[in-house]
């Protein structure tokens, strides 16, 4: 067996600068006036082992983009955000969610759904149901039975299937004063909870084979006593960095002013996602769209859309309605809602490429690093006697000591390069005397250190030592 070496090529990197761009930028050339394609990975192989210049294949990519040598792309996935729900109270928040779980008898498997309450604070498994599928009524029953066991919660946390948002489950929360809290669709750390608790169950259980010929009840009855079996168990084991278990936790009295102030919080936390001031014009947008063409959308397809439409820049939804405008008249057909979104996403692909190239281009582009580079060699005047006694008297007054060091410091690189236009050392000593003696705000005892610093610097013996001295 031979080992495995893994290169550790931290702090190798080569400078990013005028001469390696433009290396980079000939190679690149070369390759494409041979007909050759640009792989940015075996280009960045290429570098490193032919030219020894040691990049990234990512700031390669920004070199070649801001040089008009690679078009830009970018990936974003809207939306990416979301907000984290805790909870503090024990019966406060309740996450509500179904899972398929499968019971072979045999070769012939049956599919049940589980519908599982789990307390969000304390990890509580409080009930559950089993049926064919996911319906209104399991959700139901599962309240039900929490309920009778544990009281009425504050809130619930579900997803946006239609079981949990149907009418009767809206009347059943509303009756009984729950709080709806549905996360985003294609969004599971959002029920977190719940998802935690399915995942725990189903290795423990693990697959369920019954080797026998049996009716379907037999199945339901085996599958709702293990269920039973891991809930009692889960709720007597503590979680991690609590002393009480999660069914000792779920018993703590909670007062009434404590419950009102935790469901305000579920509210405000309902508000704080409501759409906000710019949200709020994308959505009219798309409404003006919608009403002035006419179109034809059902209400599922609106609430896709308004949930989509947010995600976009306003300056790409008014690019969009030109563009949508101009192919509406060559084609009434296209006169839907799908036709829209899909120029959208191909104008905010733009601009966000766009946005990315001039990115690139700022920071790597050759002429603009020729510019800064002759600004910068322009713009280094040369050192005076005032500029040296300025950073002195920061090094002298100046308390904090990593700033008085760097003060030190630069005023000894002045000095020294000052010192290479004087002819005889001493007449710029006596120079700076001057120039300090002028001083009328320092006291006598910082001008006698300002002095001694001076005398440190100019003598080069033990001009290396001034910064250890002063310290």
């Amino acid at each position: 067996m031979n080992p495995l070496i893994v290169p550790d090529n931290r702090g190798k990197a080569s400078r990013v600068d005028v001469e390696v761009v433009k290396r980079i930028i000939d190679k690149a050339k070369n390759m494409k006036e041979q007909g050759k394609r640009i792989r940015v990975k075996q280009f960045t192989k290429a570098l490193i082992k032919e030219d020894q210049i040691v990049l990234s294949a990512k700031t390669v990519t920004e070199i070649l983009i801001a040089n008009d040598l690679a078009a830009a792309q970018t990936r974003k996935k809207r939306p990416k955000f979301y907000q984290s729900l805790c909870e503090w109270i024990p019966n406060g928040l309740l996450s509500l969610d179904g899972s398929e779980f499968i019971v072979w008898l045999g070769d012939d498997p049956y599919k049940f759904n589980m519908e599982l309450a789990v307390d969000v604070s304390t990890f509580t498994h409080t009930a559950f149901s089993i049926d064919d599928t996911e319906t209104s009524q399991e959700v139901i029953n599962v309240l039900e039975a929490h309920r009778k066991n544990w009281g009425v919660p504050l809130g619930i946390l579900c997803d946006h299937g239609s079981a949990n948002l149907s009418t009767d489950a809206r009347t059943y929360l509303k009756y009984h004063g729950i709080e709806l809290i549905a996360v985003g669709p294609a969004n599971p750390k959002g029920n977190g909870t719940d998802e935690g608790a399915f995942s725990q169950m189903k290795q423990a259980i693990g697959t369920i084979c019954l080797n026998m010929s049996s009716p379907k009840a037999l199945a339901k009855s085996v599958l709702e006593n293990l269920a039973s079996i891991y809930i009692d168990m889960r709720n007597r084991l503590s979680l991690h960095g609590r002393k009480a278990s999660p069914i000792e936790h779920m018993t703590i009295p909670i007062s009434e002013d404590q419950r009102n102030l935790e469901q305000q919080r579920l509210r405000d936390y309902k508000k704080s996602k409501a759409a906000g001031e710019e949200d709020q014009l994308k959505l009219d947008r798309l409404h003006w769209v919608i009403r002035h063409y006419g179109l034809d959308v059902d209400s599922k397809a609106l609430k896709r859309a308004e949930r989509t439409i947010k995600a976009y820049e306003l300056e790409a939804i008014g690019e969009t309605e030109t563009a949508f405008l101009k192919a509406t008249n060559r084609k009434s057909e296209r006169k839907n809602l799908h036709y829209f979104f899909g120029i959208l996403k191909n104008i905010q692909q733009k601009r966000d490429d766009d946005a990315k190239k001039e990115y690139c281009r700022e920071r790597y582009n050759y002429n603009n690093m020729l510019n800064l580079q002759g600004q910068k060699d322009n713009k280094q005047d040369p050192i005076s006697i005032n500029d040296i006694i300025g950073m002195l008297v920061k090094a002298v007054t100046i308390t904090v000591r990593n700033v008085k060091a760097l003060a030190i410091r630069k005023a000894q690189e002045w000095t020294h390069e000052l010192m290479e236009s004087y002819r005889y050392i001493g007449s710029l000593k006596k120079n700076l005397s001057d120039a300090l003696g002028k001083l009328q705000h320092l006291s006598m005892e910082q001008k006698r250190q300002a002095w001694e610093l001076i005398e440190q610097f100019l003598n080069p013996k033990i001009s290396e030592k001034c910064v250890t001295l002063s310290s």
